[in-house]
Formats: structure tokens, C-alpha cells, sequence
């Protein structure tokens, strides 16, 4: 399986999912932007100007799409596209989307950190007024995200911690494990390398 997470907008939760999901997939991580993820993920996560393709890897891609990147996207199962509810994120997913498309791999779009549904719901008519054939899925703001690069632990093993992350981080595991499904059921996890 590969995945490649890429939006051109940085601070939308990227490199925060990214590692999660290479975590509790057990895929590897590469990334071409300086992050914290060789220290918290040793032995499965490198950084490099210059990522390599291979298979069982999630590919986080800075906010900036270089040479490489796009060969290592069209070779994807899915591409992720984490999109904070602002007004200049929401421009920058529209490009990132608008150059995607083209690849013909399946879209999703991780609408992020919102904090009402208002934000939610108009992050989420936004980019469906745009595009019809993306899959979206919904992440409130969350102390999670942040404790995930912090204490290098996955969603899901915060998820687990204790009584009381199992009661706060319910909605969002709920969500990311849809997530997680999606990505490795069905015509995704099918799609085939060219």
C-alpha cells in the first residue's frame, strides 16, 4: 500500500496524520519537509529531498510540490488532503486538488481543527461546490493531533491510554477509524501501482 498525504498549505495536520496512520497501518514513513518524525517513529521514517518509491509507505509532502512528488502520488492507493475550515486553506486545497485530480486517484479530504459546525459545514460546501467525486471525513479540534507528535504515539494508541482518553478522544477515533477502513477496504486498497 501507498499513500501519500499532500496539501499546499502547511500547519493543516499533515505530518500529524501522516505518521499516525504509517503507524497503525505498520507502513513506513518518508516525508520531503523537516519534521520531528525520524525521532518519534525510529527505523520506519526518513526524511529526504528526494523520497524514494516503495511499497508499505505513507508519503507526507511538505506544502510544496516538487519534482518526485507527483510520480510517488499517481503511484498511490489514495492521496490524503488534510484542509483546516480558514479561508486561505481552503484556496490553497482548491489548487492542490485542481493538480491532483488529474492522477485519477481517489481524494480524501481530512477537514480538520474546526470548531463549530458552522466552520464545518462550510469548509465542507466549499470544496464540494468545486469537486464531486471526493471522500470527506471530519476532525474536530482536537488536543490529540498535538499529543500525537508530542508523545510520539498514534491516534489510536492515545485512543487507548486510559479510561479518560477512551471517553475524550471517542468522536475523533471514531472518524480516523473510518478513515482507516476506507483506506484499506474496497477499490483503495485494489488500486494498483502503474
Amino acid at each position: 500500500m501507498i499513500l501519500s498525504t499532500i496539501n499546499k498549505k502547511g500547519g493543516v495536520g499533515k505530518t500529524a496524520f501522516s505518521f499516525s496512520i504509517a503507524k497503525d497501518l505498520d507502513l513506513f514513513l518518508q516525508s520531503n519537509d523537516s519534521s520531528i518524525i525520524e525521532s518519534i517513529y525510529p527505523d520506519k521514517a526518513k526524511i529526504s529531498t528526494r523520497p524514494s518509491l516503495i511499497d508499505n509507505c505513507v508519503y507526507d509532502f511538505g506544502g510544496f510540490i516538487q519534482s518526485g512528488v507527483l510520480d510517488i502520488a499517481q503511484a498511490s492507493q489514495a492521496i490524503i488532503i488534510p484542509c483546516t475550515p480558514l479561508y486561505n486553506a481552503l484556496l490553497k486545497t482548491i489548487e492542490t486538488i485542481q493538480e491532483l485530480q488529474a492522477l485519477k486517484v481517489p481524494l480524501m479530504v481530512l477537514i480538520t481543527d474546526y470548531q463549530s459546525l458552522e466552520e464545518k459545514e462550510q469548509a465542507s460546501s466549499t470544496l464540494q461546490s468545486n469537486f464531486t467525486d471526493l471522500n470527506f471525513f471530519f476532525f474536530k479540534r482536537s488536543k490529540i493531533v498535538e499529543n500525537s507528535m508530542r508523545k510520539g504515539l498514534s491516534f489510536k494508541e492515545l485512543f487507548l491510554q486510559t479510561p479518560l482518553s477512551r471517553l475524550h478522544y471517542k468522536t475523533f477515533i471514531t472518524e480516523y477509524q473510518r478513515l482507516l477502513d476506507t483506506l484499506t477496504q474496497g477499490a483503495i486498497n485494489e488500486r494498483k501501482h502503474p
